[in-house]
């Protein structure tokens, strides 16, 4: 198996690299044994493969069209699947496992999707434990705000996205076929788009039929008609947006672990954070609001970068405020990466 995947691995590159026409930097090769080093086993299984008469077996130059390239989501943080299962086991003998992956929109081309994290759920659990465990940077915002960093103090801030029950939430609703499923509380989006929806005319192509449903904590996906594939979509925490889509469905094994785990986080891509735009070479630590020497507001600057900006000065520098930036190394990256 290893002699097959590395072989594998070195043709894939060496087509890749071969129909590539950009400059790029080259890719570290992959290290195959010389065939003098190969064991007897390897050398006949090698052989066997080799003499094979089947035409479409060796990869051509033509199979560069359909080798995709490392991708940024293909990442994974986590070392084993993360449970936030409460313990007790579901007396269902016929439980269904719901496999949904969380989309992004990217900030530099919102019609380009990045896939956030993949979860899987029992069919006796709602649309609010999706809505708990999906993480969010947005989510690490809110604990910052407001609380200026002293220079040199060596404080150390950590994002809240651990804090899967998202506590104090402005609000939130999912779309689902035409339904939507709010959170109940008293920022319920679902109620707020019903009430946007009665200021547009009925004649307008623009406005959408849409059906109030029962809240997300309620809502069970072995009560909802799911369709494979299909993106839907969620809204919280003012304009942050996320699509999902519900990839696979099948009843559990018993060689799954056991229901009391779920749900459990099997995938989570590395955030793709904002680099700083005084100097366009590491992260941003800090937000800066209200500073009208950096000529935008908010403006994302990283640590060096401000303290040799200096402290504003001056009648405006009362309305100046900086937002620690969620630090995703020492946040909820890292305590994902744990196991239960």
């Amino acid at each position: 198996m290893g002699h097959i995947s590395r072989g594998h691995q070195a043709a894939v590159q060496s087509i890749y690299e071969s129909a590539e026409s950009t400059s790029r930097r080259k890719r570290r090769k992959v290290a195959v044994p010389e065939p003098g080093d190969e064991q007897a086993d390897v050398v006949a299984l090698r052989l066997s493969m080799d003499s094979s008469k089947l035409k479409c077996w060796p990869l051509t130059l033509h199979a560069a069209s359909f080798i995709r390239p490392p991708k940024h989501s293909d990442r994974n943080t986590l070392e084993r699947a993360k449970s936030f299962g409460t313990g007790i086991d579901s007396s269902n003998e016929h439980e269904a496992l719901i496999f949904v992956t969380i989309y992004n929109k990217l900030s530099w081309g919102h019609r380009q999707l990045l896939r956030l994290s993949q979860h899987v759920l029992l069919s006796s659990q709602t649309l609010g434990d999706l809505y708990n465990v999906i993480p969010c940077q947005s989510d690490a915002i809110d604990q910052g705000a407001g609380n200026e960093p002293t220079q040199g103090s060596g404080e150390e801030l950590t994002p809240n996205g651990t804090d899967t029950s998202r506590e104090g939430s402005s609000g939130a609703v999912m779309w689902i076929n035409g339904t939507l499923y709010g959170d109940g509380d008293s920022g319920d989006y679902a109620e707020k788009l019903f009430e946007l929806l009665d200021t547009l005319h009925s004649d307008r192509k623009e406005r959408p039929e849409l059906a109030r449903g029962p809240l997300m904590h309620d809502a069970t996906f072995a009560s909802l008609c799911l369709r494979l594939h299909q993106p839907y979509w969620l809204l919280h925490a003012g304009n942050c947006e996320h699509h999902f889509v519900i990839e696979h469905i099948r009843l559990h094994h018993p060689a799954d672990p056991p229901t009391s785990e779920y749900p459990l986080t099997t995938h989570l891509t590395p955030p793709l954070l904002d680099l700083c735009r005084a100097c366009n070479k590491v992260p941003a630590m800090y937000a800066i609001l209200g500073d009208v020497r950096l000529g935008e507001s908010p403006f994302v600057i990283c640590a060096p970068c401000w303290r040799w900006m200096g402290e504003p000065t001056g009648a405006s520098a009362e309305d100046v405020t900086v937002v620690p930036l969620p630090k995703y190394e020492r946040g909820w990256v890292r305590q994902l990466s744990s196991t239960a």
